[in-house]
């Protein structure tokens, strides 16, 4: 690209400069990489799916239903929303304001949740989709009972520190995950089910059109029907990506077309190593009968060196250039 005469032009030039020097697939490794292969991959920010990763974990063996049923006791957090959306871009019917909603969360029997799940809700009247997915480090918690079916710390990852959090994932099919950003290395392991990821890189923020939103919650009546409830006193959730890679006219972008998202999909016994800032959206499927399970290792991102920097760099830039162009 010749030298840019504008914002508009350098942004565009960085994202087109980006795709030329990156594939437009996700690598895949037969075995888990060295250490040193490992810090190589970290330093690339680029999505690695690695099999044959954790094929010596019990839970891979074990974590069928029954096994879930007989081993956790007592109550769980459960997330529950309308559509499977928690933590996703909304508009309130009542007064027209896109909020952030965060989904109704309730304590329940895990056999009860399990009973849900089980059943195939996707064309009953059932009104409520439910998941676990408290997202708290909760396999030090409240499925510590689990703990011994999985490893601790991953051996070749021992180069990002021990995990911050280890997190359970269940859900069924109606489960979804809007697209977000974590700042946090990711290690994620599918036990059961299959994941299908949207990723798209932080280099390409002007894409996915962040805004600061309103915070609500989800609130069911009596009748399983659910309210959006604006947060009292208000608050605000920043810089969240308000674009849905499945439907991007819904909330278009203007630079949606220099975008280029990877479509991957997670199998049992897969790993997916998700770099830090990288925007996600995730839905799952599962067969009749069986449940969608996951454990995610969350390390924290090194902030130092130029990466985190540049991001905030190429967002705050992209933030302005829209701001420039609205007025």
């Amino acid at each position: 690209m010749d030298q840019p005469t504008s914002p508009e032009e350098a942004l565009i030039g960085l994202l087109e400069t980006y795709h030329d020097l990156n594939s437009d697939w996700v690598e895949r490794l037969d075995s888990p990489p060295s250490t040193v292969e490992f810090l190589r991959i970290i330093q690339r920010n680029r999505p690695v799916i690695i099999s044959n990763g954790f094929n010596h974990w019990p839970a891979i063996r074990k974590w069928n239903p029954e096994y879930l049923r007989q081993t956790i006791k007592g109550d769980i957090t459960v997330a529950e929303t309308p559509l499977g959306n928690a933590d996703s871009v909304v508009e309130c019917e009542e007064d027209g304001i896109e909020y952030f909603v965060k989904p109704h969360s309730t304590e329940q029997p895990f056999t009860e949740f399990l009973d849900y799940l089980l059943k195939d809700t996707r064309t009953s009247s059932v009104k409520t989709v439910k998941y676990a997915q408290s997202q708290d480090d909760n396999m030090h918690g409240e499925y510590q009972c689990l703990l011994p079916d999985v490893d601790e710390e991953i051996p070749w990852a021992e180069v990002l520190g021990k995990p911050d959090a280890i997190n359970l994932w269940i859900g069924n099919g109606r489960s979804t995950s809007a697209m977000h950003k974590d700042n946090y290395e990711n290690l994620y392991c599918m036990i059961s089910g299959v994941k299908k990821f949207v990723l798209i890189s932080p280099m390409e923020v002007a894409c996915v059109r962040e805004r600061t939103l309103p915070a609500a919650t989800y609130k069911p009546d009596a009748h399983g029907n659910y309210t959006i409830v604006p947060d009292d006193p208000a608050s605000d959730v920043p810089f969240w990506p308000t674009l849905d890679p499945d439907d991007p006219e819904k909330r278009p972008s203007k630079y949606w077309k220099y975008c280029k998202p990877l479509r991957v999909e997670l199998h049992p016994g897969e790993m997916l190593y998700l770099p830090a800032m990288w925007y996600h959206k995730v839905s799952q499927e599962c067969p009749p009968g069986d449940v969608c399970v996951a454990v995610n290792y969350w390390h924290d991102i090194d902030f130092s060196g130029p990466f985190y920097s540049l991001c905030q760099f190429v967002r705050h830039s992209s933030l302005l250039l829209s701001d420039q162009l609205s007025s």
